[in-house]
């Protein structure tokens, strides 16, 4: 009986220039021609890696195959200047794949074509990877509410609140008194902040609590002051890894100590403040009349007022300057009567004005011009005062 290879007998088989394609040894199929390709575990950065599938394949013919690279749950790995040293001629790797946050993964993929020659055990050095590692904190802080007292009025519409900021935080967690992150280095800026809320109060809205530099001051223009409160002492009292917090900055609606986190673990605020002085206040219109729905349609002799809620000093010192803006909607155009030029029309004005820009009445006020507005429907103005505090107000009319 003849002996067999490929599908010819022996004697038919060809030398020179014909290749000897398969034989069968017992059951299995020998293809003389087949590359394999293997790998060692690949190193290189002290990270975590998969080790790629042994896999065989023809001499040029594609190849594919990947593996993963991972770091330690706090750390983030990124792509950086990724490098492999150690592949055959013909393979090369790339990132293909970046997961995100702590502990993320990043896959990369070896493409090329077979060697000529069996390429075993592989050992792949890994190089060029951005690794960021993280420190877990945990800051506890002084959240309790205080009642802030109105100096100018008797007002005590608005309520205070605690935050806590940390720069360059990620998965920061908690909240209303203790939050959690990770920092990637140290120092850490940590904001301490006390702010005020919006608040409505006999019928009038948008009222905030503006900060005072002392008692009985209800002029806007020297709310800024820095280390002021009713009570109370300024410097924080701080445990763990917390350094700073010895002045309280000063702001029209807000309180902020600036501290820095120098470590890990667990840190510790308390404020110390039982109060502060400051003013109710918030500015309004006062004309055309609460409840009324139109607002006239002749802009030389109808206007609007904004008055502030306080009737003397306050939003409208003469004390400093203050950035004011007004915006129509649905094509209704306006200026500041006595303070623009007559017939300077817009959807939006902006100035900058020391004195009483606004006042009770109709002079200096919001003149309206209605001839690019439809002849029904409804049209919103909305006032806004920016610097140094901030307010404002918004009311719908009918056209």
């Amino acid at each position: 009986m003849p002996i067999k290879i490929s599908a010819e007998s022996l004697s038919a088989i060809k030398l020179g220039a014909s290749d000897l394609t398969a034989a069968y040894v017992g059951d299995e199929r020998v293809f003389p021609n087949d590359i394999t390709v293997s790998y060692a575990t690949p190193t290189g950065q002290s990270l975590t890696y998969t080790t790629p599938t042994t896999t065989i394949g023809s001499p040029g013919g594609a190849y594919s195959q990947t593996f993963t690279i991972t770091g330690t749950s706090s750390q983030i790995l990124a792509t950086g200047s990724f490098a492999v040293a150690g592949l055959p001629s013909g393979l090369s790797a790339s990132i293909t794949s970046t997961g995100s946050g702590l502990g993320n993964s990043l896959t990369a993929t070896i493409t090329g074509v077979y060697p000529p020659t069996p390429a075993l055990n592989i050992a792949m050095v890994i190089s060029g990877i951005t690794i960021t590692s993280y420190t877990q904190y945990t800051l506890n802080y002084d959240s309790g509410t205080i009642t802030p007292t109105s100096s100018c009025n008797s007002w005590n519409p608005n309520t205070l609140s605690y935050g806590i900021s940390v720069a360059n935080s990620i998965n920061t967690t908690g909240g209303g008194g203790s939050i959690t992150g990770y920092v990637p280095s140290f120092p850490q800026t940590v904001t301490y902040s006390i702010s005020t809320n919006t608040a409505t109060y006999a019928g009038l809205d948008n009222l905030r609590y503006y900060f005072s530099n002392h008692a009985n001051n209800c002029d806007v223009c020297s709310l800024w002051g820095s280390n002021t409160g009713a009570a109370g002492t300024y410097q924080l009292s701080t445990t763990g890894n917390l350094t700073g917090g010895s002045t309280l900055y000063g702001g029209s609606t807000s309180r902020s100590w600036f501290l820095d986190l120098t470590g890990g673990g667990t840190s510790t605020i308390s404020s110390n403040l039982s109060g502060y002085d400051g003013q109710t206040n918030g500015i309004n219109f006062t004309a055309p009349a609460a409840g009324s729905t139109s607002v006239g349609i002749n802009p030389t002799g109808s206007g609007i007022a904004i008055g502030q809620v306080m009737s003397s000093g306050g939003l409208f010192s003469t004390s400093c300057a203050k950035t004011i803006n007004a915006t129509a909607t649905n094509g209704v155009r306006l200026y500041f009567n006595g303070i623009q030029t007559s017939g300077v029309w817009s959807s939006s004005q902006t100035i900058v004005y020391s004195g009483w820009p606004i006042n009770g009445g109709f002079t200096p006020g919001l003149i309206c011009d209605y001839t690019n507005a439809p002849s029904t429907g409804s049209w919103t103005l909305t006032v806004t005062i920016t610097g140094p505090v901030y307010s404002q107000c918004s009311r719908t009319f009918s056209l």
